[in-house]
């Protein structure tokens, strides 16, 4: 017996000692601290400090080897209070000013309209594993630039953070909401000489994980957002007015666009792959100052933002008699107000894919108010006829002849299914794009001589997630194979993913919707 005990307790320790070890950090932020100040004249200022310790050549390399801040220089004046390296034996290594290299931001590359932008390229210097960066900066703001302090900043990064602080100050007669979404910090509230400053400090923040889609309606990572608009009606009302009504240009354009179109529905499709087919300036609304050129420039132009492309889509509708109008996505926040135009990650008209997942998103339309979005049916039913002779399928040896049922490989396994079950278990809660109810039939008509050799058999998988059901029905002629899929729930904790898992598995094993016939009565 307690050679027994001794053998357990060996291989136990074995087993630990080749299991392999939790993957280390690439880097760790020492600190990261973000503070956003609006002044009493309007000017505002964003400043950054960080501090980061390199632990691997890819953070080295590739991740945090250089810092890219954007700007626009004829609003905006950029000030690097500090930046250098402090190497692992203590040594400073100041950033070279040819190491501050401004280029024109990517985004901005195919829109003539914003190459006055800026992105500064901080390379930082004298890097080497277990080197501190260190760099401190401030982009301030002139006065009538910006509508109003306008803050949305997710908080995980790549790497943990040991001290993450974000503070806002503003006069103390401005209004200010805000809130931390998806966490339960609570911030410190003071006032002082005129002067409202709210502070979130959070301490030894993990980092979100990699190579896994991490996003605010999943509920799986913490941002802050703040807003000195009195509402979000009024924070809209800075994109709004700005969009334009009988302009001469539009309602021409639309008007041949839709020349030949039979219905209202052709007309949206043509004017939509019109919008559509426009190149896409990937900047966003902060980035352009929250402001929309007008409708006609974006025309002549042939480009525009997500935001300028919405809003002409809509004009081109209206200017076709079709209803429409410019809707916006916000997270989901308690205070209604918190969450400014800086929070807005789409500006669209239609969107099928954000209908799928309007209830774990605020959907507005350019007043402020709720806007339910119609759905697209998910709902697949299909049937196909496979016909088993002795000259169709694969040939094997033996007179074994291979099939495949046709439909194996289709609907959410094409993509969905693979894509989200790359790992046994998840950390974080996964948000599927929409809930699939799919069911494929095939009727197998079997040629006489042949025999079934391998067919699924009957399985229904039913639990929290969903379900997966088989069910094979023989005759003499003919094999009806029935596959269902129907999920329940869209947003899965790290608690249900091996039941989705599971489901998953089973769904898309390959080598249950092969079938294979022979030549001869016998069965194997």
């Amino acid at each position: 017996m307690k050679n027994i005990h001794y053998y357990i307790v060996t291989l136990v320790v074995l087993l630990f000692m080749v299991a392999p070890a939790k993957a280390a950090s690439e880097a760790e932020f020492g600190k990261l601290h973000k503070t956003y100040i609006l002044h009493t004249d309007g000017s505002q200022e964003m400043r950054v400090q960080k501090e980061l310790t390199l632990f691997t050549h890819t953070a080295m390399n590739r991740l945090y080897g250089e810092s890219f801040i954007v700007y626009n220089p004829e609003f905006q004046e950029l000030k690097i209070h500090e930046s250098y390296t402090r190497q692992k034996d203590g040594n400073i290594v100041k950033t070279p000013e040819n190491a501050f290299v401004e280029v024109l931001p990517s985004a901005a590359a195919d829109a003539p309209a914003y190459n006055g932008l800026k992105e500064m390229v901080v390379v930082h210097t004298g890097l080497e594993l277990g080197a501190t960066i260190y760099l401190d900066y401030s982009v301030i703001t002139l006065p009538g630039y910006l509508p109003e302090l306008d803050v949305c900043e997710q908080i995980e990064e790549l790497t943990p953070i040991r001290e993450y602080v974000l503070s806002v100050s503003v006069p103390e007669n401005k209004p200010l909401h805000y809130e931390l979404l998806s966490g339960k910090t609570v911030p410190v509230v003071k006032t002082a000489g005129g002067v409202k400053t709210v502070t979130w400090a959070l301490k030894n923040v993990q980092p979100r994980p990699n190579m896994i889609q991490v996003s605010l309606p999943a509920g799986n990572v913490q941002a802050i957002v703040a807003s000195t608009y009195a509402s979000k009606a009024d924070a809209l009302k800075v994109i709004k007015r700005q969009f334009e009504s009988n302009d001469k240009e539009v309602s021409e354009l639309a008007k041949k666009l839709t020349a030949n179109a039979q219905s209202p529905e052709q007309k949206m499709k043509q004017l939509t792959a019109y919008v559509q087919g426009l190149g896409n300036c990937r900047l966003s609304l902060s980035q352009t100052g929250y402001r929309l050129r007008p409708a006609a420039e974006v025309i002549r132009s042939a480009y525009g933002t997500e935001a300028e492309k919405a809003a002409l889509l809509a004009a081109l509708q209206q200017a076709s008699g079709i209803q429409a109008e410019v809707k916006a996505v916000f997270p989901k926040t308690e205070d209604k107000d918190a969450a400014g135009l800086a929070a807005v990650s789409r500006l669209f008209v239609t969107d099928n894919a954000i209908a799928d997942m309007q209830d774990f998103v605020s959907v507005v339309n350019m007043d402020a108010q709720p806007v339910v979005l119609e759905t697209v049916s998910h709902v697949i039913s299909q049937t196909d006829t496979l016909r088993v002779t002795a000259k169709t399928g694969k040939t094997l040896e033996a007179g074994y002849r291979r099939f495949e049922l046709p439909q194996a490989q289709s609907g959410w396994a094409v993509y969905e299914g693979r894509s989200t079950t790359m790992n046994t278990t998840r950390p974080v809660n996964l948000l599927l794009r929409y809930l699939p109810d799919e069911t494929y039939t095939c009727i197998v008509k079997v040629a006489d001589g042949m025999r079934p050799v391998v067919l699924p058999t009957d399985k229904k998988i039913d639990n929290p997630v969903g379900t997966v059901e088989v069910t094979v029905k023989k005759t003499a002629k003919e094999i009806k194979i029935v596959r269902t899929l129907k999920l329940k729930k869209q947003l899965i904790t790290p608690a249900e993913y091996p039941a989705y898992y599971r489901l998953m598995s089973e769904w898309m094993d390959t080598g249950k919707s092969v079938l294979f016939f022979n030549l001869s009565s016998a069965v194997l």
